[in-house]
């Protein structure tokens, strides 16, 4: 029977320890307190900063048309949804309507990504403020 080493203790800790980070990170983004109202969508092309939507009940139709491609992007029930690509591969309709924080959408061919983000309202910050 072969003993454990010195070597494979110090791998085992390794692995442990990066484990447990991973762990940490994934409990961090999937435990956001929000409200409704405090989500956007961030919409980059080709890496630079398209537009910011706020993620409403209401129906809105985005219509992105670059140098790389043409995407459809649509606003509602509080969440995002890529609905038109001219992509060879619809990959990025497939990833269906986001409406959570950290959520993606990603369009390679066109350099289209959308995010859902966490953006604070007023009245939370004024109050983070104040307690400073």
């Amino acid at each position: 029977m072969s003993r454990i080493r010195r070597g494979d203790m110090i791998l085992f800790v390794l692995i442990l320890i990066l484990g447990s980070f991973t762990g940490l990170q994934w409990w961090k983004h999937s435990h956001v307190d929000y409200q409704q109202g405090q989500l956007q969508a961030l919409i980059t092309v080709n890496g630079k900063e398209y537009e910011t939507v706020p993620l409403t009940g209401d129906e809105r139709i985005i219509d992105i048309k670059t140098k790389f491609g043409h995407n459809t992007l649509k606003v509602y029930d509080y969440g995002i949804q890529m609905i038109y690509s001219d992509a060879p591969k619809r990959i990025a309709l497939d990833m269906g309507f986001i409406s959570e924080p950290y959520q993606q959408i990603i369009c390679v061919p066109t350099r289209v990504v959308v995010e859902v983000l966490v953006f604070p309202s007023m009245n939370s910050v004024r109050q983070n403020w104040m307690l400073w």
